[in-house]
């Protein structure tokens, strides 16, 4: 990932063999409530990523950057663990909701009623 600072506004290129779109997304959507963030492709290589504070006072960008290491980071491997454990959990949620028959059971002895109550004869 390199970046580029400009007049508030900085700039990431973002290799596309590293991070899915999904990944970029997740990872920018949190910067959405105080930055403007656009994602454009840049060819077949590179996703170009735009962040510009929405007020005009300054910004510590190089905190930001920072930040935004780190949360690739966190989203890319978030994305690993996904895909590992994806069969995991389709099994988990299959077993949980598989039908099964249970056989009921019934009492072995007879029913009786102390007071003579005898509900078939109602």
């Amino acid at each position: 990932m390199n970046y580029k600072l400009t007049d508030q506004v900085c700039m990431f290129s973002i290799d596309k063999a590293i991070y899915s779109i999904e990944t970029i997304h997740k990872c920018f959507y949190w910067y959405t409530g105080d930055f403007d963030v656009d994602i454009n492709s840049d060819g077949e290589s590179i996703y170009q990523v735009t962040m510009s504070p929405k007020t005009n006072t300054d910004c510590d960008f190089a905190m930001v950057i920072e930040r935004v290491k780190q949360n690739l980071i966190d989203f890319k491997l978030r994305e690993i663990v996904n895909k590992e454990t994806q069969t995991i959990r389709e099994l988990i949620v299959a077993k949980a909701f598989a039908n099964y028959e249970m056989e009921a059971e019934m009492p072995k002895t007879e029913v009786s009623d102390p007071v003579g109550f005898n509900p078939a004869l109602i």
